[in-house]
């Protein structure tokens, strides 16, 4: 089986998400994004032309592998509420690494349907690897616990966190080798998305802002530091050491 090439790696940077599992194309594209993180995804994705392994390196502290065939990953349709299919624009395609890991997904939540938290299966949805927690996801995945801030928290904004939050951020931007994502909750939906994951593109110190990619729109987001702590419910992910 071959390992993802590079190109397909940087291809996850700003592959389209189409189903709702932002914590999972976010996730997944932050990982792109850090030297240890792409490591992570040539070892943990590979490929041959019938079908895609995903591994899994912490399943109730064991490795553990889900083959999906091409034909799975066919049968993987986006539909609206009432499952009618929705065509996909030919201009912005359905990344197949992405299709891939949201079909092992299905597989690994139907083999233990635990991993998916209790308060994501209240939305409604079509597909079982919709709505999940990034840090669940990174865990599960990397095998590496990751740095969460305010996740689990009641608290719909980083407000509570002011001073924590202004650390991490300044953090990040000394240390630009990293995979985070960052997540809203509801009632901010001034310039952002409610209950949606972003991937933290950059932060830059000296001026105070925090570059989001949206991977539901393909649209670059800038927030002052000010504006992600009223508007940011939770920041996830890893500096590249962490990842070692």
């Amino acid at each position: 089986m071959k390992q993802l090439s590079a190109q397909e790696i940087q291809n996850l940077k700003h592959a389209v998400q189409y189903f709702q599992d932002c914590y999972l194309v976010s996730s997944i594209g932050a990982l792109a994004g850090c030297r240890n993180g792409q490591k992570i995804l040539r070892e943990n994705i590979s490929h041959t032309k019938d079908g895609f392994c995903i591994k899994f390196n912490n399943i109730n502290g064991q490795i553990e592998d889900f083959f999906v065939t091409q034909k799975e990953m066919d049968n993987l349709v986006y539909m609206d509420k009432y499952l009618n299919p929705i065509p996909i624009s030919k201009y912005f395609p359905h990344n197949p690494v992405i299709k891939a890991i949201e079909a092992a997904m299905n597989k690994l939540l139907t083999k233990y349907p635990y991993k998916k938290p209790w308060i994501c299966r209240i939305p409604d949805c079509n597909e079982k690897f919709e709505f999940n927690k990034p840090s669940n996801f990174f865990k599960m995945f990397t095998g590496k616990i990751p740095i969460v801030l305010n996740e689990g928290s009641i608290k719909l904004s980083l407000k509570s966190k002011r001073d924590t939050s202004r650390m991490l951020f300044d953090k990040i931007s000394e240390e630009p080798d990293n995979s985070f994502v960052a997540g809203t909750s509801y009632g901010f939906g001034d310039r952002i998305s409610n209950n949606h994951c972003y991937s933290i593109t950059s932060i830059d110190k000296a001026s105070c802002t925090i570059k989001l990619f949206d991977h539901r729109t393909l649209e670059t987001l800038i927030l002052t530091y000010e504006e992600a702590i009223r508007k940011l419910k939770y920041l996830v992910g890893y500096f590249n050491k962490d990842l070692e």
